[in-house]
């Protein structure tokens, strides 16, 4: 693509922006915000000149890249564009509008993007006339950084706007894996057991914040826990998440946001941009800030022997029993979730464990993990915690249920 365009200028939008000029593309950098244009420019500026620095690119390059990037306020004179992405607030109304603009403004070869994480691309893609050439480009944070790119295909997307997308992608330096149109697509489906899980069992008052957090990088080498993850991304943000993907999903439970996670966005604790979340950063090193009242709790000696079995086959050999159950419920929670989006045509099994590493950091792919687990035991952990629960949140999904 010589150029495209890019509509929205916040965090996501520039970094896109970033990357497509430094990969040799003219970008129109589109927001009705002056001062939002205005930051985002100067903060390319400053990580181009990082680059620089750090021998990444040359001075030459650098001002190249910078020269490629034309901002502008509305969304037209787009007749050069091959590739529109919109980068805007996560709302369905908003994203349609931009769309129909988008539609009008560029030819009708040219390929519309949405880098929405959870809305539905197909309702997205109504919004023009032509909607076989609407897809989802899935960017993670920050852009120009992370490796991963969710290519998803609407209903109608034509295979060709699908495939000019994963392209662009590729030839931005990126790994693009290919998604059907569901609630949250791959990453942001899989990884929802990673945190729900995680605040049921600070709920129940089966250990604290750093302790679940230390469980899951010591046992499971996850590079960062549940909390700590939600308080980088944002708790806004992750519960604006859950709640899209709950809705989409008929509210079944395994989806339901947690009130302790409701309760600290009402008050304003969204994580290290407001200085408190799950953990408070006003010191040198960040501490817990929610305190969790233990209780005691059962455990059937038939969900304390899969859990030890599960625990082992999975790596957590050093882990004791508290920490197994942790593990466990935490880690089959993220495996079941994988096993459905597979079964259910998601995405291939190859791009749904690149997705969750790469988009992730998960120390490896959940369904090669499932194979080395063995599928008996992954489905006899569910088995033994839907019957604990009573809720369905731990049916196993097919792959699993239909295991010899």
């Amino acid at each position: 693509m010589k150029a495209i365009a890019v509509v929205g200028a916040g965090t996501m939008g520039a970094g896109i922006a970033q990357l497509a000029a430094q990969y040799g593309c003219i970008v129109h950098l589109i927001d009705v915000n002056d001062e939002v244009l205005r930051q985002s420019i100067s903060a390319i500026n400053k990580r181009f000149d990082r680059s620089v620095e750090k021998g990444r690119m040359t001075a030459s390059e650098r001002d190249d890249a910078v020269a490629r990037i034309k901002p502008a306020k509305t969304i037209e004179n787009l007749a050069d564009v091959g590739l529109a992405i919109e980068a805007v607030v996560e709302d369905i109304d908003v994203k349609r509008k931009v769309f129909t603009q988008l539609a009008q403004a560029t030819p009708a070869t040219a390929v519309l993007a949405t880098n929405t994480s959870s809305l539905s691309v197909s309702r997205i893609a109504e919004s023009v006339s032509d909607p076989t050439r609407v897809v989802g480009m899935h960017f993670f944070n920050p852009a120009p950084v992370m490796a991963l790119v969710e290519v998803i295909a609407g209903e109608k997307s034509s295979s060709a706007s699908v495939d000019a997308a994963y392209e662009v992608a590729k030839a931005w330096g990126k790994v693009p894996v290919r998604a059907k149109d569901t609630p949250g697509f791959i990453v942001n489906r899989v990884a929802r057991g990673f945190y729900l899980e995680a605040l049921r069992l600070l709920g129940e008052g089966v250990a604290g914040v750093d302790e679940i957090d230390l469980v899951m990088k010591t046992h499971g080498r996850f590079r960062m826990g549940p909390f700590e993850l939600m308080d980088l991304v944002g708790l806004d943000v992750n519960l604006a998440v859950s709640t899209s993907v709950w809705e989409q999903m008929d509210r079944h439970a395994r989806f339901t946001p947690h009130e302790i996670q409701q309760t600290l966005v009402a008050a304003g604790h969204l994580g290290r941009k407001t200085g408190r979340g799950f953990y408070s950063y006003d010191g040198d090193h960040a501490v817990p800030a929610y305190t969790v009242e233990r209780r005691s709790f059962y455990l059937d000696p038939k969900l304390r022997d899969i859990t030890t079995i599960f625990a082992m086959k999975a790596g957590a050999i050093l882990a004791n029993s508290t920490e197994q159950l942790v593990f466990c419920r935490i880690l089959g929670a993220v495996l079941n979730e994988a096993g459905a989006a597979y079964t259910e045509g998601v995405a291939s099994a190859s791009d749904i464990d690149t997705a969750m590493q790469k988009g992730t950091n998960y120390p490896k792919g959940p369904l090669a993990w499932s194979d080395e687990i063995g599928h008996r035991n992954v489905r006899g952990l569910l088995k033994s915690l839907d019957a604990d629960a009573g809720d369905g949140r731990y049916v196993p999904a097919r792959l699993f249920a239909d295991a010899e």
